[in-house]
């Protein structure tokens, strides 16, 4: 039994460290000032050529951090197939971290603006595209209603299209990391004396899915408990009402993190973002 164990454990050190041996160049470490409190935040770059086409900004996932995005090997080595299409295609790939659990309140839209200002300013007139899966899809849409303005195209993997119900779903239920989740949204979303029912309401992408003229890539699974499918769906036949530029990958059997797990698009996502 135990040698079993052991070499499960070895097999998958062994996965891990063939992703991980890979040519991927290794992640430069930088900061940006985050004006709305004066706090130096940091964030990754992959290191591309001196002239990127375009600017991907990735968003990680609640109890995480910036270096979810650059890890090789996990999700199916989901981060490893988006890293290597960013360099196939010469595009920036940045992950910030912004604000820890915030999912994309007031101080983590703040910071991130402060974000894409640093960048523009390094990559002008260079397209950006927003990414990100479960709270950093969440997070993209939740920024593309505030500012749209600054984003080019959104990826938004296993979102919670609707915040406002979603935050009523996590709060009434008895799973731990709901209520966690929960609790999050509302701290953040009520800093600095804020009213929580108005920053839902004002966060949430299906509610002011009109402001969502960018290119917009949903994908979602079916038999997800964490992020129900429904407000995504929603939100997919509202862009459609409204003419927007939308695609939807549905997956029947999918489970939250079928969308990373199953999934290995990022060509076809690229293409759909850039108008091919």
């Amino acid at each position: 039994m135990y040698w079993l164990l052991f070499a499960l454990i070895a097999g998958v050190v062994l996965l891990v460290a063939a992703y991980a041996a890979d040519d991927l160049p290794e992640p430069r470490r930088e900061t940006f000032n985050c004006s709305a409190d004066g706090s130096l935040w940091p964030y990754l770059v992959q290191p591309t050529s001196a002239d990127p086409r375009a600017v991907l900004v990735n968003l990680h996932g609640h109890y995480s951090d910036h270096h979810q995005g650059m890890t090789v090997g996990t999700y199916n080595d989901h981060y490893g197939k988006l890293r290597r299409a960013c360099l196939a295609r010469n595009w920036a790939y940045v992950c910030p971290w912004y604000g820890g659990n915030s999912w994309m309140g007031p101080l983590a839209e703040s910071g991130l603006c402060d974000l894409l200002s640093v960048l523009q300013a390094r990559w002008p007139e260079r397209p950006v595209y927003l990414s990100g899966g479960s709270m950093g899809g969440s997070s993209t849409l939740v920024f593309a209603v505030r500012r749209p303005d600054l984003l080019d195209g959104i990826v938004a993997r296993c979102p919670a299209a609707d915040i406002e119900s979603y935050y009523a779903f996590a709060a009434a239920s008895d799973n731990p990391t709901l209520q966690n989740i929960a609790s999050a949204i509302r701290i953040h979303y009520t800093a600095d004396g804020r009213d929580l029912s108005s920053e839902l309401r004002a966060r949430s992408a299906l509610y002011h899915a009109e402001r969502l003229e960018m290119p917009v890539y949903l994908c979602h699974g079916a038999k997800d408990e964490l992020i129900p499918v429904g407000p995504t769906r929603a939100l997919v036949a509202r862009l459609t009402e409204l003419g927007r530029r939308v695609r939807y990958l549905e997956l029947p059997e999918g489970n939250h993190d079928a969308p990373a797990t199953q999934v290995d698009n990022w060509r076809e996502t690229m293409d759909f973002l850039e108008g091919a």
